[in-house]
């Protein structure tokens, strides 16, 4: 069964990043070799990926070697047992690891493809130490989680060079929500300086060599280093016969593959397309198939762990219960035939099993985001074996979650903001007319602690743009005009393209608590390469 994403791309695509990538790599050849042969773990062993000149494999090229049909396995899980004060490595490396049995080259968090899910509880300290084992600087985002931007906890400003090693250090407030969030590198090439010494004032590990070459995220988490997190347990906040329901993690993300067997990168003479060809997976596996009984409910955890392409998913014959979305319980219980998953976004659902036993299948349907952006084909995912004894039904759940967040609609608004996102892959990537910078918001203000701001996104490109902010989820009060009914608070949102010459609008109201300091908003993973659609609020008490 083919599993095609995408076509292949006009020859003129993403030239631009290309232009930029490559007077960045010449400039840092030299010290790129040079930091792989020192750095390094395995590298000079894999081969060189294959050159621009080759079109693009197509799906079923790049499938095959690859095994599908294999029981649905979930992602490995590193922390079996939670603990108030709790301590994990990742190492951070070259790897040549098995997708869906076929031996790819890439890079991982401890050795797999898909990287192993995190489990902490509210209130937890949780002590991460990153090993950056890579040829390049790395660092990582907690995305999702409520806690501190500073410091040492989650400061996507932080910059870990090669041979290096950081701890990180999580506070979970005690009323943290509970819910499904996820990780990866956040690797931003203006971060980090050539000395290593990431912001001034920041207390960093020195680099082990004169220079290096900075990461770049987009090249990182295709490359394998994203993975999922799971906060709590929200079956918790169901009624007492659904406590004990199976629990699947789910994580969505494709691998694009080379003639060499490498993941697609971003280089001199190469360059990741989403609109190219590639193969969706689900943790890591082809087609699995996912075994439930007649009339069982399971809850899944779905989480886009991907840095490209979106996912609209289907349960053939079926329908999803949503009962928390961007890791925060629902505040209104959601029935949906189909849930949108750009970049980042995650979803908590409950399924049930028909009384009957057969099968169904998971899919992702034909979507476009938009005329200057990606379109993708109807592609299934897994399917479904309903098989064995019949379990009794279950209650529904309807209503609002405990421990769900309050409505925001009649909160006082502290400030009120405008975000405009314009540009696309040939002009660049803009929020409120300018590039990224490290030393400056594009807000003159900032925002203070404990209230209510209400932010306009307008978004000027042909393409959908999926609008992240870290530390603070967010309520959509509208879009392009409708007014929005309050089902809960997310961190992700899509913000739509401009129709002949309007553009697409979003006004969310942003509650900022607990935590001041450099809080990043951006758009999609591929406009950080290119320094482009993100910022920072500084929030101050």
């Amino acid at each position: 069964m083919s599993n095609t994403t995408g076509t292949v791309p006009d020859a003129g695509r993403r030239q631009r990043r290309r232009h930029v990538l490559a007077i960045q790599t010449l400039a840092a050849a030299l010290l790129v070799l040079a930091a792989a042969v020192v750095y390094s773990r395995g590298a000079s062993a894999a081969p060189t990926s294959a050159s621009t000149t080759d079109q693009p494999l197509s799906t079923a090229q790049q499938q095959t070697g690859m095994t599908s049909g294999q029981p649905f396995a979930d992602p490995p899980v590193l922390d079996t047992v939670t603990s108030p004060n709790m301590t994990i490595t990742l190492n951070a490396h070259d790897t040549r690891f098995a997708v869906a049995g076929k031996q790819v080259w890439g890079q991982s968090y401890n050795g797999s493809f898909i990287a192993p899910t995190l489990h902490f509880v509210p209130g937890e300290h949780a002590t991460i130490t990153l090993v950056n084992n890579l040829a390049v600087a790395t660092n990582l985002h907690f995305h999702g989680l409520h806690v501190s931007p500073s410091n040492d906890s989650d400061d996507s400003f932080l910059c870990v060079a090669p041979g290096s090693t950081l701890q990180y250090h999580l506070d979970l407030p005690a009323n943290h929500p509970v819910g499904t969030y996820w990780y990866h590198s956040h690797a931003m090439g203006t971060t980090c300086p050539p000395d290593g010494s990431g912001m001034a004032g920041m207390d960093m590990p020195p680099s082990p060599s004169a220079s290096f070459s900075p990461g770049d995220v987009e090249n990182q988490i295709f490359a394998g280093l994203s993975g999922a997190m799971v906060v709590g347990d929200d079956r918790a906040l169901l009624p007492p016969a659904l406590r004990d329901i199976t629990t699947h993690t789910v994580d969505l993300k494709d691998v694009q593959l080379d003639r060499s067997g490498h993941i697609v990168q971003n280089t001199d003479t190469t360059s990741i397309d989403s609109n190219a060809p590639t193969v969706r997976l689900v943790n890591g596996q082809l087609l699995p198939v996912l075994t439930i009984k007649p009339g069982e409910t399971q809850l899944w955890r779905l989480a886009n762990v991907g840095a490209d392409i979106w996912y609209h998913l289907q349960l053939d014959g079926y329908r999803f219960t949503v009962i928390g979305q961007d890791g925060v319980p629902a505040s209104e219980v959601t029935t949906d035939d189909t849930l949108l998953l750009p970049p980042g976004k995650r979803y908590d659902v409950l399924v049930t099993a028909g009384g009957r036993t057969g099968g169904t299948t998971l899919r992702t349907l034909a979507f476009s985001n938009g005329p200057d952006g990606d379109s993708y084909p109807d592609t299934p995912l897994f399917n479904v074996n309903i098989a064995g004894s019949t379990r009794a039904q279950l209650p529904t759940v309807s209503g609002a979650l405990p421990t769900s967040p309050p409505d925001l609609s009649d909160a006082t608004i502290a400030q009120h903001r405008s975000v405009t996102l314009s540009g696309d892959d040939s002009h660049g990537f803009l929020i409120n007319g300018r590039q990224f910078r490290m030393d400056s918001s594009v807000f003159s203000t900032p925002a203070k602690l404990n209230t209510v701001e209400e932010w306009t996104l307008t978004n000027e490109a042909g393409e959908d743009h999926p609008f992240h902010i870290h530390t603070d989820s967010f309520q959509v009060m509208s879009i392009n005009g409708v007014p929005q009914p309050y089902i809960g608070r997310q961190d992700t949102i899509p913000v739509p393209h401009a129709v002949n010459g309007v553009p697409g609008k979003v006004v969310i109201r942003v509650p900022f608590s607990d935590f001041t300091g450099k809080v990043m908003f951006h758009c999609h993973i591929a406009a950080h390469e290119d320094n482009g659609m993100m910022s920072y609020i500084d929030v101050v008490d």
